[in-house]
C-alpha cells in the first residue's frame, strides 16, 4: 500500500512537472510585441520630419504624460498616444502589428453613428458625454481605439464618421480633397432670398479652432461658396452643403446675415446618409458600397500626395 501511494505521488509531481515545462516553452517561444518608435504612430498622417515636429512641439503624450522625444519607444496595444489631447487609433494597424496582413480590409474598424443631442465629439474619457461613453451606451464597442472623423457640435446631431483608420480624417478633411458635408438647419424666422444668396456667396465670420479646450487663435475671413437650399413649405428650414469644417460654422454664417440657428442636423457626409440608422443612438458598421467610397476618398488623397 505504501509502495503504491508512492508511485502515485511520484506521478502527480510527473504530471505537475510537465505542466510547468510546457507553459515555460510557450512562454520562450512566443513572441512579444515590441515597442516601436513613437513618430511611427504618425507615419500615414504625418511625414517623419512632421511628425517629430508634433512631439517636439509637445502636442503628443504617451499615457498622458508630456513627451518631446521622437525616439521614445511605445508598446503597441498598451500605451495610448494622444495629439491634441485625441486619441491617435490604429497606429498598430498601421505598422502591421497584431494584423493579418494579406487583408487590409480588416484591419481598421469604420462605423457610422446618429450622433444625440448633448454629446461631445472627443474621445477623452474624462470629458462629460464624451463619444466613447455615448457609444457604450448605445451599445457599440468597437475593439480597436476608434475617434471622430470630424466633429459635430454637442448641440448638434446627425451623422458621424467613427474609425480607427488614422488616415481618413486627413484624407477626408483636409488639403484640396476635402469632402462635402451637408445639414439640415431650423432658424427662428424666414429667410429672404437675398440673404440666402449673401450665404451662397460667402460671409464674414470669426471662427476660433478648438481642441479639448485649447483654443487656438481666432481667424475673420470670409465662408468659401456653398449650396445653400430652402425648403418651399416652410422657408424657415434650409439645406447647406459645404467643405469648410471651421468651429460653428453653419451658426455664425446665419448669425452674420440676422438670424439665430434652433436646430443643425447633419444628414449627409462622404457621400453617405444615415440611412439605414433608425434615431438617434442608433450605428452600424459600413456596407460594402460605403466602404468602397472610403477607399476611393483614401486612393486619391494618397495619389495627391505623391504628386
Amino acid at each position: 500500500m505504501a509502495q503504491q501511494n508512492k508511485r502515485l505521488a511520484f506521478a502527480m509531481l510527473l504530471s505537475l512537472f510537465l505542466v510547468v515545462v510546457v507553459r515555460y516553452g510557450e512562454a520562450l517561444s512566443s513572441s512579444p510585441v515590441e515597442p516601436i518608435r513613437l513618430n511611427k504612430v504618425f507615419k500615414q498622417t504625418h511625414s517623419r520630419r512632421q511628425a517629430d515636429e508634433l512631439i517636439s512641439s509637445g502636442r503628443v503624450t504617451v499615457n498622458d504624460e508630456p513627451v518631446h522625444s521622437a525616439g521614445q519607444r511605445v508598446v503597441p496595444f498598451q500605451d495610448v498616444v494622444r495629439l491634441d489631447g485625441e486619441v491617435v487609433g490604429g497606429w498598430e494597424a498601421m505598422n502591421h502589428v497584431g494584423v493579418d496582413k494579406s487583408n487590409k480590409d480588416s484591419v481598421f474598424e469604420y462605423i457610422k453613428y446618429w450622433k444625440p443631442l448633448g454629446v461631445t465629439c472627443t474621445t477623452d474619457r474624462r470629458i462629460q458625454d464624451n463619444l466613447i461613453d455615448a457609444l457604450h451606451d448605445d451599445g457599440c464597442f468597437p475593439k480597436s481605439r476608434v475617434f471622430p472623423v470630424g466633429r459635430l457640435d454637442k448641440e448638434t446631431s446627425g451623422l458621424i464618421l467613427v474609425t480607427s483608420d488614422g488616415r481618413l480624417p486627413n484624407a477626408a478633411l483636409r488639403g484640396r480633397f476635402k469632402q462635402p458635408k451637408t445639414y439640415l438647419v431650423r432658424t427662428t424666422e424666414h429667410v429672404s432670398k437675398e440673404d440666402i444668396q449673401q450665404l451662397r456667396e460667402g460671409v464674414v465670420i470669426t471662427t476660433v479652432a478648438q481642441r479639448d479646450g485649447n483654443r487656438g487663435k481666432p481667424l475673420t475671413a470670409p465662408t468659401l461658396p456653398c449650396q445653400v437650399r430652402q425648403s418651399r413649405d416652410d422657408p424657415r428650414f434650409l439645406e447647406i452643403t459645404l467643405v469648410e469644417g471651421r468651429n460653428r460654422q453653419i451658426r455664425k454664417m446665419l448669425e452674420a446675415v440676422g438670424y439665430h440657428v434652433l436646430d443643425l442636423h447633419r444628414k449627409e457626409f462622404l457621400e453617405m446618409t444615415l440611412d439605414p440608422l433608425q434615431g438617434p443612438g442608433d450605428w452600424a458598421r459600413l456596407s460594402r458600397d460605403e466602404m468602397k467610397i472610403v477607399q476611393d476618398v483614401l486612393a486619391r488623397a494618397e495619389e495627391g500626395a505623391e504628386l
